[in-house]
């Protein structure tokens, strides 16, 4: 039982010093990731008339080749006077060229439209410019006929394509008009989610430092198990390698003093049964004495001869004494190295116990130094201008209650833009619809065999319908060009000067431009000091960079002096050197204890004379003498008289079962004690060895315990602190990566302004200049149109006067001379 509680006792000390191992490792500080939010999406590019829009950039493009104006611009805000200048009017002229021919084109077809429909009505009234009813046949007619109408075709075609992009736009404007309301609330939206993300974001950044400083505080309430864990396992190793090897030698000595009372107990009953059978054999052989010495016993006296020779063989009388390694072994019991290896463990075990308690002064101090810690981390929020992001939000609300206001107007107003847009796709159609039905009732009612004064109503309806469409284009197709023109120079201005330089950041750029924005002071807004761009800002925020490389706040906030280690656990460190833990005095063995197993391994439990007892075990016990006297004496019983010879066979018979008593009665025993005698030959010849080995393992660990034990408490303290310190480590690593790398990622702010760029310019601009683009393409080809309409409805419409067409040539007779009478 002593021997099972010691086991449990050494299993326990194991057990906590696993447990303590690696206390720090195993709880490394796990810290959230940030949430990120949910934004609305973005409005998409694709508006449905990407071609038509890329068409009217190209047509810009080639009008408007120069460069953005940038050092123009510039000059004309700063003071607008100078556009007068010569030099600045000089150049002004030369970057509009583009749109200076183009408008003069537009205002050559303003003024040249009517006027020449005025004259061209004129003309026909007096009967020229095909308004006489006559048109002569030939033999080209039908040629002709036929390649006017594919080319009228071919261009009416043309000018219903414009057209229906003219309607196309007008939608698609009114729609980008209709929309922008709710997009630009989302764009809004989206910005005012990011503003109130960052401080969100802060918060949880300093939130996270509760996780550290509870990990800290819980290893000061667990600083028996954790600090007293690692000092017990960094003694434990030589410690409780000397007890499990004192606890081995207790239990060989104890097993051997077994074998030995075993092998001791075996040899006794072994020498008394020897006894015990020498006498019988005695009184046998004094029995067969005197019947031999009988003088009626003829032929006895060779037999009594030999009579002495009759003894028992086996003899274990010379056993070894076995009481002088009994007495040692008793000695060593009697140490009671089990007590021994108890009470070590006992108070290594209570060591975690005895370093809770003398620690809990400074677990105390420490705990008051953590609340400190949390109120100086939480500074950080406070030293990044935060404040300022409201007033930012503040001004978005400000814009979106404008947006609230105004829109619904704009909205409202352009429902009107969009009849009007209505009204001007159907002038261009009605255009369209005189020509197609000119082409449709033409050829359906002409018989190119028929007179041309006889032609058919239909074809005569189709050349109608030529005309008329010639006059609907001579009578408003100038009014159509001056609101093109007019279109043009607003929407191609727009697209130049303001959409496409913003599509390529020029136009940031330029507003970085001092003195651009009078006033405006980016740096100043947000409450930085370094100098900020906007395009640096809106290129940093397209890449998802953070706002605090975007806005380099590093020249704001001296992040590393906010989350500098050293002043936080500086007076924790203090603290722990202050504290000194003191262990209880640990002697494994003392003097007596060591002298007893020095004299027991160098006493005689070696020297047991092993060869001495294994011949006394291996003795024959058969007794053929015996035996053989005994078959001897029934021959000799063979002559005798009867009672003599009863006499000899009786005790020839005693003599066999004497014979077999020996080897029945003591080989069991003999088995026994060569059974006990085999582990106990090993054993003592080993236990001199472990002895040995195990007072160098109680020397070394009392060495560690004397020399080392200072420096091990000294060593673990430090690295139990150093852990503690870890957390705050790792906490300020984190925290740093996640403000500089993770907090208010701006692609948000740079998606607000590219949305913006979406609805103005991609939805609204584009819509406007494809509009004016497609009802000048149907303008410019209404000249071509105009023309063949003319030439070919002559040749649908009902002629008054007649020309023939005659295929045969007229045959004259030649005069011939005649004579003379």
């Amino acid at each position: 039982m002593a021997m099972k509680t010691t086991l449990l006792f050494v299993l326990l000390g194991c057990c906590g010093v696993w447990a303590a191992s690696g206390a720090c490792s195993s709880r490394s500080l796990e810290l959230n990731n940030l949430n990120q939010s949910h934004y609305k999406p973005d409005p998409s590019r694709d508006t449905g008339i990407t071609v038509l829009s890329d068409m009217v950039h190209s047509f810009l493009g080639m009008v408007q080749p120069n460069p953005f104006p940038t050092e123009l611009l510039t000059e004309a805000i700063k003071d607008v006077s100078t556009i007068i200048q010569e030099d600045s009017l000089r150049m002004v002229l030369k970057y509009e060229a583009g749109f200076l021919v183009c408008a003069a084109i537009g205002i050559l077809f303003i003024l040249l439209m009517p006027l020449i429909g005025f004259f061209f009505c004129c003309c026909r009234c007096c009967g020229n410019c095909g308004g006489r009813m006559y048109q002569k046949q030939s033999k080209k007619t039908s040629c002709k006929r036929r390649g006017l109408y594919w080319s009228l075709m071919l261009i009416t075609i043309v000018i219903l394509a414009g057209n229906i992009c003219m309607f196309i736009s007008n939608d698609k404007f009114t729609k980008a008009i209709n929309n922008s309301t709710e997009l630009l609330n989302d764009t809004l939206d989206n910005m005012k989610t990011f503003l109130s993300e960052i401080p969100q974001q802060i918060n949880a950044v300093v939130k996270e430092s509760s996780k550290p400083l509870d990990e800290v505080s819980r290893s000061l309430n667990d600083i028996g198990p954790l600090l007293g864990g690692e000092i017990l396992q960094a003694l434990g190793g030589p410690m409780y390698s000397a007890l499990d090897s004192l606890l081995l030698v207790s239990q060989e000595v104890t097993s051997i003093g077994e074998e030995l009372m075993s092998v001791n107990s075996t040899t006794e009953p072994l020498k008394q049964k020897q006894q015990e059978i020498v006498t019988n054999l005695t009184a046998i052989r004094n029995r067969i004495k005197q019947t031999l010495k009988n003088p009626n016993c003829s032929g006895c006296d060779l037999a009594a001869g030999s009579l002495d020779k009759l003894t028992v063989h086996v003899d274990f009388s010379g056993m070894p004494d076995l009481s002088s390694p009994m007495d040692a072994i008793s000695k060593v019991k009697d140490a009671n190295l089990s007590a021994i290896v108890n009470e070590a463990n006992k108070t290594l075990n209570s060591i975690p116990e005895r370093v809770s308690n003398e620690t809990r002064g400074v677990v105390a101090d420490v705990k008051k130094q953590l609340k400190g810690i949390e109120e100086q981390i939480g500074q950080i929020a406070q030293n990044i201008p935060l404040d300022q992001l409201t007033e930012v939000t503040n001004q978005l609300d400000t814009v979106m209650g404008d947006l609230h206001t105004y829109l619904p107007g704009v909205s409202q107003t352009d429902k009107y833009r969009w009849i009007a847009g209505l009204i001007l796709s159907c002038l261009v159609l009605l255009v369209v619809v005189c020509n197609s039905l000119g082409l449709l009732l033409g050829p359906a009612g002409l018989r190119p065999s028929a007179d041309p004064t006889e032609r058919s109503c239909t074809a005569d309806c189709g050349g109608v319908f030529f005309m008329a469409g010639v006059g609907f284009s001579f009578l408003y197709s100038w009014l159509l060009m001056l609101l093109v023109l007019l279109m043009f120079l607003l929407g191609g201005n727009v697209y130049t000067l303001v959409c496409k330089p913003w599509s390529n950041q020029q136009l940031l750029k330029f507003i970085d431009t001092p003195g651009v924005i009078m006033g405006f002071n980016l740096s100043h807004m947000l409450g930085v000091n370094t100098h900020l761009e906007i395009s640096q800002i809106y290129s940093d925020c397209k890449n998802n960079d953070p706002i605090w490389s975007t806005l380099h706040l590093e020249d704001l906030v001296n992040l590393d002096e906010l989350l500098n280690i050293s002043k936080y656990t500086g007076d924790i460190q203090a603290a722990f050197d202050k504290t000194s833990i003191q262990l209880p005095e640990i002697n494994l063995l003392n003097n007596d204890s060591l002298s007893l197993l020095q004299d027991f391994s160098s006493s005689g439990i070696h020297g047991i004379n092993f060869t001495a007892i294994e011949q006394q075990v291996n003795q024959n016990l058969t007794s053929p003498d015996i035996d053989s006297f005994a078959d001897r004496l029934d021959q000799l019983a063979v002559n005798q008289n009867q009672t003599i010879k009863g006499e000899l066979m009786a005790e020839a018979a005693d003599l066999r079962n004497l014979s077999r008593r020996i080897p029945g009665e003591l080989q069991p025993q003999v088995e026994t004690l060569k059974n006990s005698v085999e582990p106990l030959k090993v054993s003592t010849a080993q236990i001199p060895i472990t002895i040995n080995a195990t007072l160098a393992k109680v020397e070394e660990a009392q060495k560690v315990l004397n020399t080392n034990t200072s420096e091990i408490i000294k060593k673990e303290s430090q690295e139990f602190l150093n852990c503690q310190i870890g957390y705050f480590e790792t906490y300020a690593g984190w925290a740093k990566q996640t403000i500089t790398q993770k907090v208010a990622r701006c692609k948000p702010a740079a998606n607000a302004i590219d949305a913006v760029e979406i609805i103005a310019c991609v939805y609204i601009v584009d819509s406007l200049n494809a509009f004016w683009f497609s009802m000048g393409w149907c303008l410019m080809f209404l000249l071509p149109s105009i023309i063949l309409s003319v030439k070919l409805a002559k040749f649908y419409r009902r002629m008054k006067y007649m020309d023939v067409y005659e295929d045969s040539i007229p045959m004259f007779s030649i005069p011939r001379a005649a004579m003379k009478s």
